[in-house]
């Protein structure tokens, strides 16, 4: 048995490029609620205040290829409503809502350092 239980997650960090051009995509593209920001970061929460996850952007000199960075999966009420406003913000679709075997709806749409971000609907 476990000697401690991970509540849950807490923050993704993600390093960007360009801060500035990040902000803008994650509040108004994704409209994400923003708090702290100075010059080398910004975080924007997701969730209630007794059950927030946190997206921490980190500008960084050399960022990892994206290829080895991570992935940020949102799960939304209505994937095709998500992906219209997001084409409306102009956000880059990287992948148009399919339903899945195991019960989802999902999108995959890129942040201007190109992080997947996949958008999920639960079917069931």
């Amino acid at each position: 048995m476990a000697d401690f239980q991970i509540e849950r997650l807490n923050t993704v960090i993600v390093p960007v490029k360009d801060l500035e051009r990040s902000m803008h995509f994650y509040n108004h593209v994704l409209q994400l609620h923003r708090g702290f920001v100075d010059k080398s970061m910004a975080y924007f929460s997701i969730g209630s205040d007794e059950n927030q996850t946190t997206i921490l952007l980190h500008i960084i000199d050399k960022p990892e290829p994206v290829e080895k960075g991570m992935v940020i999966e949102l799960l939304v009420d209505d994937v095709q409503s998500a992906v219209s406003s997001i084409k409306k913000a102009g956000g880059e679709i990287v992948q148009e809502p399919i339903n899945r075997e195991w019960g989802v709806k999902e999108a995959v749409i890129a942040d201007p350092d190109g992080y997947k971000i996949w958008i999920v609907q639960n079917l069931r």
